[in-house]
């Protein structure tokens, strides 16, 4: 396992660069969506059949973190919701792999903001990689299904490259460009990719996890993924 830390993860105050001020993500985390991030997501206007694009949106996993605290609570109140996710949480993940710094954030109705704001420093987050990269067990304990973890390395019809909410190690990006390093990493490599430049990979076949965490802007961000690609390329593969 190797981490690979620069910066911090969590900021002082709300940053909106990088994100396009006028767009849904933004009115959904920030402005009028704010109070309730999951009712939000849901009004807004489909912009084409399911499976028929790609798109990658923040508002799909607002909207599973609505469902996850409806299956655990019928409460509509928000500090009980809250509190249902966050037990939930603890017990069936960050405690059994001892990610002692994770911190997730909810809205006002008490929904996780799934697709954004979740808090961990680096070696908690290379713990939830190694997680991953074991098939979902810790310690010979299986914590989920081996199925969902291949479920989530399954490339989507629509984009070779995403798989069930990470990003995989394919040429076919949403605009024809690799997300991450089909060059330097095997074809098996994926990735949680957190907001300007944070990254958990995690690559299987050469029994590895990077984490890099830290802010960079756009125009850092290409050599920045280069980088991370050449440090992946220096381990073997099957050891």
């Amino acid at each position: 396992m190797l981490v690979v830390a620069e910066g911090a993860a969590i900021e002082p105050e709300v940053d909106l660069s990088g994100y396009g001020i006028d767009g849904d993500t933004v009115r959904m985390l920030f402005l009028d969506g704010a109070e309730n991030m999951a009712r939000y997501a849901e009004s807004r206007p489909m912009e084409a059949r399911p499976g028929e694009k790609f798109e990658y949106s923040s508002a799909t996993t607002v909207i599973l973190g609505d469902i996850i605290a409806r299956e655990l609570t019928e409460s509509e109140d928000p500090r009980i919701r809250m509190e249902a996710v966050r037990r939930f949480a603890n017990g069936r993940l960050f405690e059994p792999l001892g990610m002692d710094s994770a911190v997730i954030e909810f809205d006002r109705a008490g929904t996780m903001i799934g697709g954004s704001i979740m808090h961990a420093a680096a070696p908690d987050w290379a713990k939830f990689g190694e997680f991953l990269r074991h098939g979902g067990s810790v310690r010979g304990a299986q914590l989920i299904p081996r199925k969902w973890i291949e479920f989530m390395r399954t490339p989507s019809p629509t984009n070779a490259a995403y798989g069930g909410l990470v990003w995989l190690n394919a040429r076919a990006g949403a605009d024809g460009k690799p997300i991450l390093f089909p060059d330097e990493a095997p074809a098996s490599t994926f990735a949680a990719l957190g907001h300007l430049g944070q990254y958990v990979i995690v690559s299987p076949e050469q029994g590895l996890t990077v984490v890099r965490l830290g802010k960079t802007q756009d125009e850092g961000r290409q050599p920045a993924r280069d980088q991370l690609g050449r440090i992946i390329n220096l381990f073997p593969v099957g050891k």
